[in-house]
């Protein structure tokens, strides 16, 4: 299901040809730059003043300038008549924008539009694409339209040396476009950050400092443990394989993926239900965007797939710790004498169970205090 996106590029390229055969570059940029291309009330105040004057800027902008004077205009146009002449490409690039996303933004608000972010997120896009592209040479320039029912922004692109031959440029690159533009407009990086904090700082932090097969957790998590060790148990002889990804992981990916589930659910199960509504949140933020479903999907599926994928290296770290272990220990030998052996592992579990016991010591006073508070509060409120 697609529906309307907030931003849509459409590009094309010229090849250089003789004057009869094709309008020149500069013809180009005169069109991306006539009056009736622009219309002063959707302008902030700031710009009222420039439109009513139309000799002091063309409205061009480029890397470096937001509008040119009489002089830098020359200039650009120089440089593409002079790119033409050499034999470069020239790109046309149609940034448009769905205007009630560009008030959902707060890029337009009351019919002001805010040029300055439209302006800077043009260039963040551009020379992401350019970059990619590794379009060393290229020189650029844009300018902002409000003659149709969206707005929109015109960049043209040439080469002022080693020029390519060929002008079809990748579908990620104008993919990257988008994305900047998007990006650069609606900020998501707190809430991005948000999701990134639960899984590393919060879920997997949390995993790697506590171990699964503890004595508290067959009492109180028999399940936990034996699924950790049902894993363990089906591992593949190669420890190097012992990394989610791996090739040798594929039939325990399933399993692992179940062990997190239900770790999280013991653990972090309110704070995964908040992870939950901001990722769709974010999902609902993508496919506004983009206008495509399926591109919304793709970014929840790769969102819970850094999940799972970290959470399971944190339970095989946990595992390759114990097979280390096990590995000293019959190394090492168990101790010879049978009493001995006996005593040692009496004593391993009476510990165990101190800290249970006193754990739950600690957790019966503090409820007694409570109680004990509550009835006081009570007893103050009826004056007794």
């Amino acid at each position: 299901m697609r529906e309307t996106p907030g931003v849509v590029i459409k590009s094309k390229f010229k090849v250089p040809g003789t004057k009869k055969k094709s309008r020149r570059y500069t013809t180009y940029l005169d069109y991306i730059n006539r009056p009736d291309a622009k219309d002063s009330r959707e302008q902030f105040e700031t710009y009222h003043d420039y439109m009513e004057d139309e000799m002091k800027s063309s409205g061009l902008f480029t890397r470096e300038d937001d509008r040119l004077n009489d002089e830098k205009r020359r200039v650009v146009r120089n440089i593409f008549k002079h790119a033409q002449e050499k034999g470069s490409i020239l790109w046309q690039d149609v940034i448009s924008f769905d205007n009630t996303w560009l008030r959902e933004t707060g890029v337009l608000h009351d019919d002001l539009v805010d040029e300055k972010r439209l302006i800077q997120a043009t260039r963040n896009a551009v020379e992401a694409m350019l970059q990619k592209e590794k379009m060393v040479h290229a020189y650029w320039t844009g300018a902002v339209h409000y003659n149709t029912d969206n707005i929109h922004v015109h960049v043209a692109i040439v080469e002022t040396s080693h020029m390519r031959e060929r002008g079809k440029r990748k579908p990620k690159s104008i993919e990257l476009m988008k994305s900047k533009v998007i990006y650069s407009l609606a900020d998501r990086t707190k809430e991005q950050e948000k999701l990134n904090a639960f899984i590393r700082d919060e879920l997997v932090a949390h995993k790697r400092n506590r171990k699964i097969p503890t004595l508290p957790n067959r009492v109180l998590h028999p399940d936990l443990v034996r699924q950790f060790k049902d894993i363990y148990e089906r591992l593949p002889e190669d420890k190097r394989q012992w990394r989610y990804n791996m090739n040798g992981m594929q039939p325990l990916r399933e399993s692992l993926d179940r062990l997190t589930d239900l770790y999280i659910d013991i653990h972090f199960k309110s704070e995964f239900q908040a992870f939950n509504e901001r990722l769709e949140q974010e999902v609902s933020f993508h496919r506004r965007s983009y206008g495509d479903a399926e591109k919304a999907e793709r970014y929840r599926t790769t969102k819970r797939q850094d999940l799972y994928t970290r959470m399971g290296n944190a339970i095989l770290s946990e595992m390759r710790d114990l097979s280390k272990e096990q590995t000293i220990v019959e190394k090492n030998g168990a101790p010879k004498h049978p009493v001995r052996r006996a005593f040692k592992q009496q004593k391993i579990f009476n510990e165990s169970l101190y800290r249970i016991e006193r754990h739950m010591n600690d957790e019966f006073e503090h409820l007694k205090n409570q109680r004990a508070f509550e009835q006081l509060e009570r007893d103050i409120e009826y004056g007794k």
